[in-house]
């Protein structure tokens, strides 16, 4: 059969529009893939290891751990559903990986809903974290994103940055457009340099919405453009917490507005609004 030009120039085109594109359904042999092209798997079990995209068609309900992710390129689609416990243990843990993406579902009744050590490029969205210790918790993790999610009523803190034992920090992390409420502390820093706060909502904390006050302190972090109401504190900082950038946030109705030494910390910008003090020592 000969092909003409207008064939080979279709033909060309159909090509061109369906290169790298992902399959969205099974393959005929019955094997599913990911966005990324990697194996895809739809369900899991307490206690699992995921090393392959999991798009989870199944609450969980765990006695202890919910499922560790180790590996690279991983896309974990909670899928609305919900991962929970018994208030131990750790509902989803990543552990030295890289460019994984958790977004979709909730996750309640654990230590730590989330714990990230040793891994980069975790972005972690459009969840749900309640009735946890702590929501997220990163840990000697630098170069992620925690956006767009909601915490509500765990017992200790929506998030938590700090060290492992052997000193590596997390650093350079974005914490982005999150909404955390009735928390005791929504951003807790454990001496952490680097990391960028920008845009979130946090009311309701009878600790602090922002809380530096572990020693001895870090630098380079930048707070912008925060709605902090109704808390015990707007931010709090200890002594050694210099060289911090604090600007164009809004700090209103809380007792005090700034707790602790600011004045080695740059204050620009930020509107203090029917808060009981806006300065307390």
């Amino acid at each position: 059969m000969r092909i003409t030009g207008c064939q080979l120039l279709a033909l060309s085109l159909l090509t061109a529009c369906t290169a790298g594109r992902e399959p969205t359904a099974p393959a005929p042999n019955g094997t599913a893939y990911g966005a990324r092209g990697s194996l895809l798997v739809t369900s899991a079990s307490c206690g699992d290891v995921i090393t392959s995209d999991l798009r989870l068609e199944n609450d969980l309900a765990c006695a202890g751990d919910g499922v560790t992710v180790a590996g690279p390129n991983i896309t974990i689609n909670l899928n609305g559903h919900t991962i929970s416990g018994s208030g131990a243990g750790v509902g989803l843990r990543v552990t030295a990986s890289q460019d994984v993406t958790i977004h979709g579902g909730t996750i309640r009744g654990f230590l730590q809903a989330m714990f990230v050590a040793g891994s980069t490029g975790i972005v972690i969205k459009d969840n749900e974290f309640t009735l946890n210790n702590t929501a997220v918790l990163l840990q000697a993790s630098s170069g992620n994103t925690i956006k767009a999610n909601v915490a509500r009523a765990n017992t200790s803190r929506a998030f938590m940055l700090r060290p492992n034992t052997a000193g590596v920090v997390s650093t350079n992390n974005d914490v982005v457009d999150n909404l955390l409420v009735d928390n005791p502390t929504g951003i807790f820093l454990i001496s952490q340099p680097g990391n960028t706060f920008k845009g979130n909502t946090i009311s309701g904390s009878t600790v602090a919405a922002i809380d530096m006050t572990s020693p001895p302190g870090a630098t380079g972090n930048v707070i912008k453009g925060n709605l902090l109401t109704t808390s015990a504190v707007g931010i709090r900082f200890a002594a050694g917490w210099v060289g911090n950038t604090v600007l164009w946030n809004t700090l209103q109705a809380n007792t005090c507005a700034f707790q602790g030494p600011t004045a080695d910390n740059t204050l620009q910008g930020n509107t203090l609004t029917a808060n009981s003090t806006d300065f307390c020592p």
